[in-house]
């Protein structure tokens, strides 16, 4: 099934791609919009290895990735990529209590002309945040790419000689910032492992026409656009980077020297504001292999390590051998030992599944997610059915989104978008089980997504910060504690959100949502 080989797309490339291909001015001065500061939303920052509050909280950020900012290639002029964004997405996201947004945005929509950056499409950005400060999400800042950008790919009329295939374009740079010197945009299997994304890419390491230098440009003004705005948690440099025609480097010197010029240009333009969180990633490799060799690059210690978790999903092992040769727990502890050697917290970017399991995978997942005690996105909320992932190219052909928590259903001749037909139900239902979003102390807890409950016992130094909790559910859950004293129990849409204080030194609580 074509979609759902796309959606493996980081997967095959790792056994190919050494054997095949490896081996082998800055813009113009503006004055960005300022977002009016976040109210509601208390700053975030990094503490050694912690995400923390302002009251020096550990915060678990868990949430959802979203698309529909994206400035994906269209395969067909009848069926647009995305799905419109608005205030109801963010509700309902909010309404799973998710916490975060991982908000997509593109180069190619910041800057589609060379020194000049849309202020209509940052308009829309803060828009979206705006919708977040309003109903208490944060949300870091994305800039995505898929093999490069949506005007790499192969012509309609092109011919990919075997073992060579059509390959549909998908998203990221700017036209004018796309140099592939006329190589072949067929691709070997996956989008990676196309000669015009390798060139194009490498382009981009060598900063060939100072592309590189435009892009850090860029994101100094999207930073300066939200200095003052605590309800952007911080800024995710560059999506599952691809490594170019030159692996070895990339890994070791070019990547971290991106992240390095591209940390120091956004800290100058917070001058006078906090310094926002930096989120960074290891090559689209890690996806496939769960490991890359760290080389840490910066004494900046805002930063946060942000690998994608896909073992048993998109690993090669499974979509390659069909068997599992890295179990689950695997991808944590690799991904925990690489952010031990960086020195920051562990969040992932994105995890998921790309098939209905009933959500089995998807709750496996959540019990390590809960042990390791760190915070993600899913991939993804929504995907219209024009999306690269569910086109197939050159001839249009539609297929099923997987994966999305809400769920289109593609071919409506109507709709030719994708019929809501509403949220997959069990990966929804383990998403929104019961966490604590912020906690003073050491903890530990379990939260049983099919039966509702959250244990959780630590020790605290008092005076403490109060705890806080996400709990689903309609009616009023039963609540147990010890050493702690209940501030408050709010309603929200979707569920309840706990504040309790510390009043000795050991907590234990149990939450048990009411039934549904």
């Amino acid at each position: 099934m074509e979609a759902t080989r796309s959606c493996l797309c980081n997967a095959f490339f790792l056994l190919l791609a050494f054997a095949v291909f490896t081996g082998c001015s800055s813009s113009e001065e503006a004055a960005p919009p300022v977002a009016p500061p976040g109210t509601d939303l208390p700053a975030l920052r990094v503490e050694g290895r912690r995400i923390v509050d302002e009251q020096d909280r550990t915060v678990l950020l868990r949430g959802v990735n979203v698309n529909q900012l994206g400035d994906y290639f269209q395969a067909r002029a009848d069926i647009p990529p995305v799905f419109p964004f608005s205030r109801t997405d963010v509700e309902q996201i909010a309404a799973l209590g998710f916490n975060v947004i991982r908000l997509i945005v593109h180069w190619s929509a910041l800057e589609p002309e060379r020194g000049v950056w849309d202020e209509a499409y940052l308009d829309r950005v803060r828009q979206a945040v705006g919708w977040a400060r309003e109903l208490g999400v944060y949300v870091v800042l994305d800039m995505h790419q898929d093999s490069w950008g949506k005007y790499i790919h192969s012509g309609r009329d092109e011919v990919c000689e075997p073992p060579f295939e059509p390959a549909v374009g998908w998203d990221g740079a700017p036209e004018w910032a796309t140099f592939s010197d006329g190589l072949s945009g067929c691709r070997l299997m996956v989008r990676e492992l196309s000669p015009t994304v390798m060139r194009a890419t490498e382009s981009f390491w060598d900063d060939r026409d100072g592309i590189q230098q435009h892009l850090v440009d860029t994101w100094a003004w999207l930073a300066g656009a939200f200095r003052d705005d605590t309800t952007v948690a911080g800024y995710d440099l560059l999506n599952e980077p691809h490594w170019g025609e030159r692996y070895a480097r990339t890994v070791r010197e070019r990547k971290g020297t991106f992240y390095r010029r591209t940390i120091e240009a956004i800290r100058a333009a917070e001058s006078g504001g906090p310094a926002k969180i930096v989120f960074f990633e290891p090559t689209v490799l890690w996806s496939g292999i769960l490991q890359e060799e760290p080389h840490p690059f910066t004494d900046d210690r805002q930063i946060v390590y942000a690998p994608h978790i896909y073992a048993e999903s998109i690993t090669v092992d499974v979509s390659l051998l069909g068997t599992v040769l890295w179990p689950l727990r695997e991808g944590f502890e690799r991904a925990e030992r690489e952010a031990h050697v960086y020195g920051t917290p562990l969040w992932c970017g994105e995890w998921g599944r790309f098939w209905d399991d009933g959500g089995e995978y998807a709750a496996r997942y959540a019990a390590l997610e809960d042990e390791f005690q760190i915070g993600g996105a899913w991939w993804q909320w929504k995907q219209s059915c024009g999306d690269p992932h569910g086109v197939s190219w050159p001839d249009g052909e539609l297929h099923e989104m997987s994966g999305n928590l809400v769920v289109a259903r593609c071919g409506d001749p109507h709709e030719p978008a994708g019929v809501i037909i509403g949220f997959e139900e069990n990966n929804a239902r383990v998403l929104s089980r019961p966490y604590p979003r912020r906690f003073p102390g050491l903890i530990e807890f379990v939260s049983d997504p099919a039966a509702r409950t959250l244990d959780l016992s630590g020790t605290v130094e008092l005076p403490a910060a109060p705890l806080e909790l996400w709990i689903p559910g309609e009616g009023s859950p039963t609540l147990t504690m010890t050493g702690l004293s209940e501030d408050s129990l709010r309603a929200v849409p979707g569920g309840w959100i706990l504040t309790a204080t510390p009043t000795g030194e050991s907590i234990v609580l149990k939450a048990t949502s009411s039934a549904d």
